[in-house]
């Protein structure tokens, strides 16, 4: 009798050993990997996700299933990643703000260090866009009126409190010495919309969603905030030349895994993502978007992250943003 339960011991205690065994790269993936983004669908972090998931769907002979979960700034779609399986069947594309979330949002049930970098994808310079009708043509003259008409007379939309462009332009607000008055949208579009109809002078937009209104005519461009002019906009100076040298903000764009993952997933996911990016068409569609794909390594990825949370950290005390 007591040799039979030993038996059983031995044999549930097998079991349970191959039940939590880890995946590895030799095995992976098992089943359909899931692609979160905290995000609605139609924009670019959904166009980029399910470029991305079609790609990996044909080289790793799995389904990789794209899941829109808006919300909260992204923050609850991130919470779930951060609890869920380090098996490499849960990834995240996540943006700029998934740094600073983690200093706005006070009772945030995740941290950065509960994510591994795997690459980032693409990042875009802001385009300082404004209406027609708005007096200055660029940037040094948008600068000498805000401090000409004062403190809190010029409205500058974003898509909302908290947002990478809220953040961009309490940034653009501290190295210029201006002042504006902030006016949160529920989003980049409805944003954009009360820009060209003249109830908001002023936005930071990426390329992708303000150069058909600028081919139109319908919007005008100040400044980029790349280091180097777009190619899109060859005549629109950047901040740099434009008086403001230590100004840098963009949005970018990547993906990331539970903290737990284990080394050789993210290696061999690195390396499929940054073959993906480097690909045509894959290369010619981000280029479209108006991104510059990058295809980092996950050190490199990490580094971002490090110098990000120490840049805007400061910006967001400085600005002393709570939400």
């Amino acid at each position: 009798m007591k040799r039979h339960t030993r038996i059983l011991t031995a044999v549930a205690m097998l079991a349970s050993a191959v039940a939590i065994a880890p995946v590895h790269a030799q095995d992976y993936p098992e089943k359909p990997v899931r692609l979160v983004v905290g995000m609605a669908p139609g924009g670019s972090n959904d166009t980029i996700a399910r470029l991305l998931s079609a790609e990996l769907q044909k080289r790793l002979d799995q389904s990789f299933i794209v899941e829109n979960k808006p919300g909260a700034n992204s923050t609850i779609a991130t919470a779930e990643i951060a609890r869920a399986a380090p098996d490499g069947h849960n990834l995240m594309l996540v943006i700029s703000s998934h740094v600073t979330n983690t200093m706005l949002y006070p009772n945030l049930n995740y941290k950065l260090e509960d994510f591994r970098p795997i690459t980032v994808v693409a990042e875009a310079p802001f385009v300082l866009v404004a209406n027609p009708s708005f007096k200055p043509n660029n940037v040094v003259e948008f600068v000498e009126y805000a401090k000409e008409v004062g403190e809190n007379k010029i409205d500058f939309g974003t898509p909302g409190m908290g947002s990478t462009q809220h953040i961009a332009m309490e940034l653009m607000d501290q190295v210029a010495g201006t002042k504006m008055n902030h006016i949160p949208y529920k989003g980049g579009a409805p944003a954009q919309v009360d820009l060209i109809a003249g109830v908001i002078p002023v936005i930071f937009a990426t390329p992708t969603q303000s150069l058909p209104f600028i081919k139109t005519g319908q919007l005008k461009p100040l400044g980029v905030t790349s280091k180097t002019r777009i190619s899109q906009l060859p005549d629109t100076p950047t901040f740099a030349e434009s008086g403001m040298p230590d100004y840098d903000a963009n949005v970018w764009f990547g993906i990331v895994a539970p903290a737990n993952t284990p080394d050789d997933i993210v290696q061999l996911l690195n390396k499929e993502i940054v073959d993906i990016i480097r690909s045509e068409p894959i290369d010619s569609k981000l280029k479209e978007m108006g991104l510059n794909p990058v295809g980092s390594t996950a050190e490199e990825f990490q580094s971002l992250l490090d110098e990000e949370e120490k840049k805007w950290a400061e910006v967001i005390k400085n600005a002393n943003i709570k939400l």
